[in-house]
């Protein structure tokens, strides 16, 4: 129930009200019933009979017939503009459902993030695309895509391209093959025409990256030391507004540690200002975000270089982070610490950690997951315990998880034992344990040192 007068609401109305409001329903739609106090009318509304009531400012007033005419026809028009308004906002509905499916699945590869900002609102999507595909040999597909437009129409041709690539990335295309077959493909399709595509194909384990780029703004690479790469040696026209020529393709070796950046020109063109000074000022952008979560950098990235009006073109944005987090789940097990030990090294090698350094974490998180499989499960044994590891530009963390409760040190003979937390506190810069009815985590992080 709605009603004009604040804190009105159908269990507050007296009974005698709310029986009248109920035998309004049973006339036939638009008949006035007029009462001491005041008049309702039922109407038909989408989501059932909806009955409107008008307090009479006396008890002396009655509805004549002059009234009654004129509240039918007002409620008339009423029901008429609920009706529109209920198949607006079904339509509303419907349409951002169909937007949001364009724009594919919300859940991203580990070490991805992204963010997408069309241009009209109230639209969901524009002229701008992203797409992050896992391809059955393990690599990762990543395209970002830029139609001409950023309204509905743009809307339509980019669902239709963005289809096309993914279709043919996960026919083993290369990301030049995949743009050779886009050109075909938008010679075809109304409006595609000088759409610009940036296409790369990610190896995770080994950080190599071949990419081809048609028209498009050159992805940024952001080195731990500060230092700042584009990627365009593979760049060439636009989707069908070339000769018909051989797509080239590049290849790129991520650093460990460094922050890949792929975008659309919403991000970095801006009236009377060269195209240059945008894309140096997004390099420092993912430089100054280097100890920040991907997550976290995605959202300063797009506020950062947000212009005073807001975003007057469509944006797209793909972030990741070479290596990707490291999540491992094993039984509570004593011999699972050997299998879990080795995958740890070797993310730990990737991350470009000295020897030195790696040695300590391995130790470290060997001593956090040791205790979980001891302590927190020793009477639930083959229970989970969760390993989880991330990588910024200059510090690395970790967390070891378990659902049990750990019990407190017992001094023993044995001057061995009991020594996990002291060693894990010498080792890493920072641990925490947090325990509490659901488990225990502990949180450890650590400066990294380059490797020799």
């Amino acid at each position: 129930m709605t009603a004009s007068v604040p804190g009105v609401s159908w269990l507050t109305l007296p009974e005698a009200m709310r029986a009248a409001l109920t035998r309004l329903r049973e006339p036939p739609p638009l008949t006035p019933i007029g009462e001491c106090g005041g008049a309702g009318v039922g109407l038909e509304h989408p989501s059932g009979t909806l009955t409107i009531w008008i307090e009479f400012a006396s008890c002396r007033r009655s509805l004549a017939v002059e009234d009654q005419t004129l509240l039918s026809l007002l409620c008339g028009r009423l029901g008429q503009a609920l009706h529109r308004a209920h198949q607006v906002d079904e339509q509303r509905e419907t349409a951002l459902a169909l937007q949001r499916a364009i724009l594919g699945p919300a859940q991203l590869p580990a070490g991805f993030s992204a963010r997408y900002e069309p241009a009209t609102r109230p639209l969901e999507v524009g002229g701008d695309w992203h797409d992050i595909i896992g391809l059955p040999d393990g690599r990762i597909a990543i395209v970002v895509g830029d139609c001409v437009g950023h309204d509905l129409g743009a809307a339509t041709v980019m669902g239709q391209l963005r289809s096309a690539c993914r279709a043919l990335l996960l026919q083993n295309a290369s990301p030049g093959q995949a743009l050779d077959a886009m050109d075909r493909f938008a010679a075809s399709v109304p409006g595609a025409e000088c759409a610009t595509v940036l296409c790369a194909i990610l190896a995770p384990g080994t950080g190599q990256l071949v990419y081809s780029a048609a028209g498009h703004p050159p992805g940024i690479v952001a080195h731990p030391d500060g230092g700042v790469v584009l990627l365009e040696d593979a760049g060439s026209f636009p989707l069908a507004a070339g000769t018909g020529a051989e797509r080239g393709e590049a290849r790129y070796a991520l650093p460990p540690r460094s922050t890949l950046l792929l975008y659309t020109d919403g991000l970095v063109e801006r009236r009377r200002r060269p195209l240059l000074d945008g894309i140096a000022e997004a390099g420092t952008a993912v430089v100054s975000g280097a100890e920040d979560s991907l997550e976290d950098l995605a959202s300063r990235l797009m506020s950062r270089l947000a212009p005073p009006e807001d975003y007057g073109d469509d944006v797209a944005i793909v972030l990741y982070r070479h290596p990707g987090p490291l999540e491992l789940a094993f039984p509570a097990d004593a011999r699972q610490l050997a299998p879990a030990r080795a995958r740890l090294r070797h993310w730990l090698y990737s991350c470009g950690l000295g020897t030195i350094a790696m040695q300590d974490v391995l130790v470290a998180a060997g001593e956090a997951c040791a205790n979980a499989i001891e302590h927190g499960y020793r009477d639930q044994p083959g229970e989970q315990v969760r390993l989880q590891a991330t990588a910024t530009a200059g510090r690395l963390w970790l967390t070891v998880t378990d659902s049990g409760r750990w019990r407190p040190p017992v001094p023993g003979p044995d001057p061995c034992r009991e020594k996990g937390i002291p060693l894990m506190r010498a080792l890493m810069d920072n641990v925490s344990i947090e325990a509490g009815a659901a488990g225990t985590t502990v949180t450890m992080d650590v400066g990294i040192i380059h490797a020799p």
